[in-house]
């Protein structure tokens, strides 16, 4: 009777053993998913979180303008947002706007998107100024005006040749159009105070286009040369 009493006790024992083993396996096993589980979350809300570049509207942009006057106006401000704020297609880099024109219209504090600007083949002149602005068709030659180097959109400081002087003109002119063709007219971006005095150089003197840099270009020195200036 002795050993089958102790036979049922240590069988109980052993039992029991396990149980607080499985017991504790379980736990431990909790334990562990719980951690998974926090580390997933908090990398999940992180990744919400994490700040995320945009282009927002900050001004009434109406359907059909050119990407390109948008940039050039600044109609928009770059700043960050969460990125579970962000909306599929959202556009960070200004330079997805050459080439494209507002699909709709775009409201002050909208993200720029994708599906905002459209493709646009055809912009026009008039669509690429604004205001006190003009754009003014003057001819000249391939030589003088630069036209195998210069495009749509650089911008040229502008020299006049007249009574045996050369002079800064204009500096910082913008070009919107060149011609298809060598020489031809180029029509140019000026102020409406100005274009009296463009067409009366281009009709009375000689103009030379100096073809800027992109960016970061410095101050143009107003400089004039004469035969006793260059031979001095």
């Amino acid at each position: 009777m002795s050993n089958t009493l102790a036979n049922k006790v240590s069988g109980r024992m052993s039992s029991r053993s396990w149980a607080i083993a499985i017991g504790a396996a379980a736990v431990v096993l909790a334990a562990i998913l719980l951690i998974v589980y926090l580390d997933r979350y908090r990398a999940r809300v992180g990744g919400e979180n994490a700040p995320t570049p945009v282009l927002v509207a900050n001004r009434l942009i109406p359907a059909g303008t050119p990407g390109t006057l948008v940039a050039d106006q600044a109609m928009y401000e770059p700043t960050t947002l969460p990125r579970k704020e962000v909306e599929v297609g959202a556009i960070a880099d200004p330079q997805y706007l050459s080439g494209r024109a507002a699909a709709i219209d775009i409201f002050p504090g909208q993200q720029f998107t994708a599906t905002d600007f459209a493709a646009d083949p055809s912009t026009t002149v008039k669509s690429l100024i604004t205001k006190d602005e003009r754009a003014l068709s003057i001819g000249i030659d391939t030589i003088h005006g630069s036209l195998p180097q210069v495009q749509a959109g650089d911008s040229v400081d502008i020299y006049i040749g007249v009574t045996g002087a050369v002079k800064l003109f204009r500096p910082n002119v913008k070009v919107l159009a060149v011609p298809t063709a060598e020489g031809g007219n180029v029509v140019l971006r000026v102020k409406s105070k100005d274009a009296s005095d463009f067409a009366f150089a281009a009709d009375n003197a000689q103009l030379w286009f100096v073809i800027r840099p992109v960016i970061g270009a410095a101050p143009t020195a107003r400089t004039t040369s004469t035969a006793a200036t260059v031979l001095r």
